[in-house]
Parts: structure tokens; sequence; C-alpha cells
């Protein structure tokens, strides 16, 4: 009799520890590819990682995010919109300002001296995060967390001092504001993706570039150009976005775990922006670039230029409108 009931123990532990086995095979690991256009010392990258390791450690391992840097995956920054909704990819590092070709609104973020600082923005976000949100929902995504890029210089082989300085340069530009002010200002400027922007600088396509510090030196434009022009007109954003189709094959579970820690994540990374563009700048100025301030009586032009902008902006989406006002009510105390 003890030993059948010895037996019995046995059988009885060996069976647990099948189920448990079983239990524990059984649960499903989720594997992400994200593409990024930037390269991987970019600190838009740098968060990229530390938002992956984390989602890792604290799914235990059911959820990996493998990130693609350089546009190694072929996919262009105004493709990324499209790319994530059709599913091409689960989750994404989408330059929120290149998509405009989708959606107009997303330009709001690019209008001139609307919200030229990282302080500015984010009180903009809070108005603009609403709509961002019912768009994205419609191009089947969710944004689980954004970046800024802080400040926006201009790279050229020689200064800018006034407006004769600009007429005819080639300036590559990213968003159709941008392009449109540039146009304003008498330049010739060229809207491209990043990935083409560093052999069309050394190729003499383009003649300078407007974008931040950490691209800057991303691109060794010191290479290239001698000045670099601090206009600081806006601050953009990237933004992470996942697709809604892989975001419902998550557990309740998983979804919780990775929105909070995107939530968690996303002040830390918005420090990181800020201490980086400091850093950058030192870099630039280091390798010979002259980084300097606008003459003020030519950038007192360019806001006033910027006003037609933003009327032309409001005119083609109108759901800017209440957003820009209530904003600008709000930036006057």
């Amino acid at each position: 009799m003890k030993r059948h009931l010895n037996l019995f123990k046995i059988m009885l532990t060996v069976l647990i520890l099948v189920l448990f086995s079983l239990s524990v095979t059984a649960k499903t690991i989720h594997e992400w590819d994200l593409p990024t256009a930037w390269a991987a010392t970019n600190y838009q990258s740098v968060c990229l990682k530390i938002f992956a390791d984390e989602v890792y450690k604290r799914t235990d391992g059911q959820v990996k995010i493998n990130i693609h840097y350089g546009g190694a995956l072929g996919y262009k920054g105004p493709e990324m919109l499209s790319v994530v909704r059709d599913g091409l990819v689960p989750i994404g590092d989408i330059l929120k300002n290149a998509q405009t070709g989708e959606e107009k609104f997303f330009g709001i973020t690019s209008l001139p001296f609307l919200a030229p600082g990282v302080v500015d923005l984010r009180m903009l976000e809070f108005f603009t995060r609403p709509i961002e949100d019912e768009i994205l929902e419609k191009h089947n995504q969710k944004m689980l967390y954004q970046v800024p890029w802080p400040s926006r210089n201009v790279y050229t082989k020689k200064r800018i001092d006034t407006l004769e300085d600009l007429k005819g340069l080639k300036i590559r530009t990213v968003s159709k504001e941008d392009t449109d002010l540039f146009t304003l200002l008498g330049a010739s400027p060229i809207q491209m993706p990043w990935g083409e922007v560093v052999t069309s600088l050394a190729t003499g396509v383009i003649d300078g570039v407007a974008t931040s510090s950490a691209s800057g030196v991303d691109g060794k434009f010191w290479e290239f150009t001698g000045y670099a022009s601090r206009w600081n007109w806006h601050s953009s954003e990237d933004m992470v976005n996942v697709n809604l189709d892989a975001w419902n094959r998550l557990s309740p579970e998983l979804q919780e775990i990775i929105e909070k820690t995107a939530h968690e994540l996303e002040p830390q990374f918005w420090k990181i922006a800020v201490e980086e563009n400091i850093e950058k700048e030192k870099i630039l100025i280091e390798k010979g670039i002259e980084v300097y301030d606008p003459n003020p009586e030519l950038l007192e032009i360019f806001k006033k230029l910027s006003r037609k902008i933003w009327n032309d902006h409001m005119n083609e989406v109108p759901e800017s409108v209440q957003v820009i006002e209530d904003y600008l009510i709000i930036m006057e105390y």
C-alpha cells in the first residue's frame, strides 16, 4: 500500500511538472521588426534600443523588438505611416512631419515659429494628441510614444546674412511647411528623405540642409559644409507606432505592460533629446563648423513670412484651426 502511495506521488509530481512545462512553452513569443531611418548612434535610435530592451525584460521575453537601423529594410521616411498601416512591419519609428503626403495635419509641428522650442512643442502636443490618435486609428495603428528633434539648423557652404544669400540655394527640406518657407525666402528647396541627404550633399544635388544638430553629426556635415545657422523655427517629433493588427494579437496584460513602459520612458527620452542637442552642437563646432545665430533683422523677416504658411495650413487643414487658436491663448500666459 505504501509503495503504491509513493508511486502515485511520483506520478502526480511528474504530471504537474509536465503541465507546468506545457504552460511555459505555450506562451506565444511576439517578434517585431522595427525599422528606423537613423544610425544606431543617433539618440532616436538609442531611445528605441532602451525601449526595446525594457519591453523584452518586462514581458519576460514574450515581446522581442528587433531594431533595423539606417533604413536597412529599405523603407524611406515618408513611407512609414503606410508601411505600418499595411502591416509590412508591426512597429515603426516615424518622423511625423514627413507624413504630410498622407495626413496634412501632421504638418502642424512644422509651422515655422509656432512651436520653436521643446517646451512649446510639449504644450502644442497637449492639443494635437487627441486628433493624432484619431488619425492614426484610421491608419490602423496607435502611437506608443514620441521623441522630439530639438532645434533646426540650416547647414550651408557660406554664411547666410541676407535674403540675397538664400537666393536660388538648393536646401534639403523634410516637410511641405519647410519647403513653403524656403520658397518664400527665395531659395530652391528640395524635399527628400534622410537616406538621400548625404549623397546629394556630396554630389552637389543640394547646397545645404535644414536639420538638427544630431543629424548634422550623423551626416558628418563638416565634410561638405562650413556653417550652421541656428534658425530654430520648429521642433519636430518621431513617433513610435504599432500596427493595430499586431497590437491586438497581444494579450491585454502584454498591452498594458508595453503602454506603461512607453509612458514611463517618454519623459526620459525627451531629456535625452535636449541633452543630445547640446552635445552634438559642441561636436559640430569641434569639427570646424561655424555655428551662429541668424541676423535679427533676417529672423524678423522669417517670422513675418511664417504667418502666411500658418494661414495656408489652416485653410487646407480645418481641424488645425481650433488647435492653433487654443495653443496660442495658452502660450500668451
